[in-house]
């Protein structure tokens, strides 16, 4: 009734093979996240691709009151008049 073929031994191995290399792959992923946290935990730069290398200041409009950075190429709300405009 429980007799063990090849067969079953076989398939009993590659079962045991998957999940130790499964617990083995989760260990890595881990192990990678926790890196990366403790990277970003000690001040280095996270690992992002939209990282342009640095803010910019922001100033109050005096007229419409929206942040703008130091000189525009237009209004972001269009007015004509805006102190913040180039030229």
């Amino acid at each position: 009734m429980f007799g063990f073929s090849l067969q079953k031994l076989l398939v009993l191995g590659l079962i045991i093979a998957a999940i130790w290399y499964g617990f083995k792959w989760v260990g890595k992923l881990d192990r990678d996240r926790k890196e990366r946290l403790r990277g970003r935990r000690d001040g280095a730069a996270p690992d992002s691709g939209d990282d342009k290398g640095g803010g910019q200041d922001l100033a109050e409009c005096a007229l419409c009151g929206t942040y703008v950075t130091a000189r525009l190429s237009r209004c972001p709300d269009g007015r004509a008049d805006c102190p913040s405009v180039e030229g």
